[in-house]
């Protein structure tokens, strides 16, 4: 959850994974189809403000190739997401001479970050929650 002046009020693991793969959920909705989720709902380990007491979690959601005019229609309804959001967007081109592939980047508060790949061979969102404190620590 981002409020108007643009802090997470992420306070938990558990925030936010649920935060987080509510995300992909949303993104993945606005592209209906046969999606594979390939979620890392455990999390991981990061470094919390430099005392190395954190976690986060990553996940990646994939769906065959679509057409062009369906690219474009994900692609510019998951930047108005970001936007929406209050994510900074960056797109760049992937292309290849076999793929032609463009990643669509939303940026979040406190380092979420989300991808949107359309190409040639595939549809896929994935990213990272923020880093948040874990007071279970590193066991």
């Amino acid at each position: 959850m981002v409020p108007d002046d643009g802090k997470s009020v992420t306070t938990s693991p558990e925030a936010a994974r649920t935060e987080f793969f509510g995300l992909l959920d949303e993104i993945q909705a606005l592209s209906p189809g046969d999606w594979a989720n390939e979620d890392v709902p455990a999390g991981g380990y990061c470094n919390f403000q430099e005392t190395g007491n954190g976690k986060s979690f990553a996940g990646a959601r994939t769906l065959g190739p679509l057409s062009t005019t369906e690219r474009e229609t994900l692609m510019q309804r998951v930047q108005q997401f970001y936007v929406s959001h209050g994510y900074s967007v960056k797109t760049f081109d992937q292309s290849t001479t076999t793929n032609k592939l463009i990643m669509t980047n939303g940026f979040g508060p406190d380092g979420l970050v989300i991808q949107l790949y359309t190409g040639d061979l595939n549809t896929s969102v994935d990213g990272s929650s923020p880093c948040v404190q874990d007071p279970e620590g590193s066991k």
